[in-house]
């Protein structure tokens, strides 16, 4: 989660004008203070990287078996 947030502001720098991601739509939530919204989206961020996590490792769990 850390190197994540690492990559942020490498994120905000980079992106073209107008080019929005869930992580940098959280961060402006939290900083206009739109702290309900700005829980929302974290939580669809969380969810967003659960199932992907669990998809990968149920797909290594069938490639081993």
């Amino acid at each position: 989660m850390l190197s994540t947030m690492k990559e942020l502001p490498a994120t905000l720098l980079v992106s073209p004008i107008g080019f929005r991601t869930l992580a940098v739509e959280i961060w402006n939530t939290y900083e206009a203070a739109y702290l309900p919204e700005m829980a929302l989206l974290a939580l669809v961020l969380v969810a967003i990287s659960a199932l992907m996590t669990w998809t990968l490792v149920v797909r290594r769990v069938n490639y081993l078996a």
